[in-house]
């Protein structure tokens, strides 16, 4: 489960998103990443799926 603190953080970033007039996913999730990598989280690519499909 997500922590309470994190949540509210990644909230706040789709809502900066939305007041800067991006709706589209790609603009949205691009800003949000913006928003979070400025105020210090690192961000990295989930694998796991590609994982999956190369063993299938």
């Amino acid at each position: 489960m997500m922590p309470d603190a994190a949540l509210a953080a990644i909230r706040a970033a789709v809502e900066a998103a939305h007041v800067n007039g991006l709706q589209a996913a790609d603009d949205v999730a691009a800003c949000v990443a913006d928003e979070l990598t400025a105020v210090g989280w690192t961000l990295a690519p989930d694998t796991s799926r590609d994982d999956a499909a190369t063993a299938a």
